[in-house]
């Protein structure tokens, strides 16, 4: 066992990180029996626990993730904070355009991942009025704001008495559930019940239900009075990942997934495609230089997912200094790091390239939209992206970090043919080399084009003219 801020010495590559995963869901019904009963003991009310499995099952999954990895006792809290004084750029959007939504709209539409602009998504909201409104994701007010400590330690004193992975997990539970999923629980259950609304029939997101309990406590509400509750792609890994934790939480308490194109037979008409809105980009011409967009560079384990846990950020780096030295002099590299977790420059010294930091404030598609070619270190949301906007693209990876499921695979073949996947840094330096600074020329290729499109129509489908596809798509679900 490790204690906070140590890694686990195992690295959980490709081989391991299945069979690892797999043990993690199967703690899952004890998970949620273990807060069940905590819940109860705190609050000295007992909880559903259909409502628990549905409200609280992706915290779970990052308790039971961390029990495997051997930090139960350094779990993510996902503690609530106050609101901010000045909201979201998301938020203030969706305040505006709930304003103009009918009152009697069937379908809901809570944070979805249009990476627009605001006058098209303006646009958008105007002409589905009468079918789709806009609605915002707010924290309720509640009382209990005070962390129920001695009782939570009682109990966690209690399971530490007696050994085993099952009371090693209980103990986790009690000490680091976040308020909102413990002494908030009864509170944000009937705040729901005076939210939940009949009229809507069709409740959509693509960010809120991962990113916001009080959310989920809605949906559930909505979900007893007969809504239907969908959920839609928002980044990688999806469809792509040989298994993805967003994608089994999101098909296990929605009713439908839609996803950027890919399907699962094993779901049936539960995952459908349904495009999403190509990112808005830069208007001007490019210039010369290659952007590369790096994963976040932490030591700190998530969750299991490739590229997120400890190990896999550092063969990442490893791979990236490979990459950086092995590129020719004359070469001008701008890096974006993502988020605050940047890149450590300083292994970077001594390279022949031109590097410098992309410091432009704008999203991230549009920062790569200036560039002659984007290079990622890492298979997440933004290699996607670049992928759909035709920007010349090139990607590397460790294998023994990262390999995509089976039904994934002809299309990676594709890629790797066509030179868009590397296996390596180094393998990546050399073939950009050999570019010449004009990937433009490469990029425009048949085998390219062919190999880019193939993989664009069923994994990273936006499009320009999404919206007409979403009215299509709620009339039929409203239909069934």
């Amino acid at each position: 066992m490790t204690r906070e801020g140590q890694q686990s010495d195992k690295e959980f590559g490709a081989d391991e990180l299945g069979p690892a995963i797999s043990r993690s869901r199967a703690l899952l019904p004890a998970a949620v029996d273990a807060l069940c009963e905590v819940i109860t003991e705190v609050t000295g009310k007992e909880p559903s626990r259909e409502r628990v499995e549905f409200v609280d099952t992706f915290w779970l999954m990052h308790a039971c993730d961390r029990e495997i990895y051997g930090q139960p006792d350094s779990v993510v809290t996902m503690a609530v904070e106050p609101d901010a004084l000045w909201p979201s750029d998301r938020r203030m959007r969706s305040d505006v355009f709930s304003f103009l939504g009918s009152r009697t709209a069937p379908v809901r539409i809570a944070d979805p991942y249009l990476k627009t602009s605001f006058p098209e998504e303006l646009g958008a909201a105007v002409r589905s009025r009468q079918m789709l409104r806009w609605q915002s994701v707010v924290r309720p007010q509640v009382d209990s704001w005070n962390v129920m400590s001695e009782d939570r330690l009682r109990i966690a004193q209690r399971f530490s008495s007696v050994d085993g992975d099952d009371n090693t997990l209980r103990r986790a539970v009690a000490l680091l559930a976040p308020l909102d999923v413990l002494e908030q629980h009864h509170e944000l259950t009937e705040w729901a019940k005076k939210a939940a609304d009949e009229t809507a029939k069709i409740c959509y997101s693509a960010n809120a239900h991962q990113a916001s309990t009080s959310f989920r406590h809605y949906l559930y509400e909505q979900k007893l009075l007969g809504s239907k509750i969908v959920f839609h792609q928002h980044g990688g890994g999806n469809g792509i990942d040989e298994q993805h934790p967003g994608e089994f939480h999101d098909t296990l308490i929605g009713d439908v997934f839609y996803s950027w194109g890919w399907d699962r037979p094993d779901l049936g008409r539960r995952v459908r495609p349904l495009p999403t809105a190509m990112p808005a980009r830069h208007t001007g011409r490019p210039d010369h230089h290659y952007l590369l967009m790096s994963l976040p560079v932490t030591s700190y384990f998530y969750r299991f997912q490739p590229f997120l846990v400890p190990h896999h950020v550092q063969r990442a780096v490893d791979e990236t200094e490979s990459f950086v030295r092995g590129l020719a002099a004359g070469s001008t590299l701008r890096m974006r790091s993502s988020g605050s977790a940047t890149f450590p420059l300083e292994r970077l010294s001594g390279a022949q390239a031109t590097i410098t930091i992309d410091k432009i404030r704008e999203p991230g598609a549009k920062a790569a939209s200036r560039a002659s070619l984007v290079v990622h270190n890492y298979l997440g949301t933004t290699w996607l992206e670049t992928l759909a906007m035709n920007i010349p693209t090139i990607c590397f990876f460790d294998q023994r970090v990262f390999r995509p499921r089976e039904s994934a695979r002809p299309y990676f073949d594709l890629l790797v043919r066509a030179g868009v996947l590397h296996h390596s840094g180094a393998e990546a330096a050399r073939f950009v080399n050999d570019l010449r600074g004009d990937p433009s020329t490469w990029w425009n290729t048949p085998e390219v084009q062919e190999a880019r499109e193939a993989f664009v129509a069923r994994y990273a489908n936006f499009s320009e003219n999404w919206l007409p596809g979403w009215i299509e798509e709620f009339e039929r679900l409203l239909a069934e």
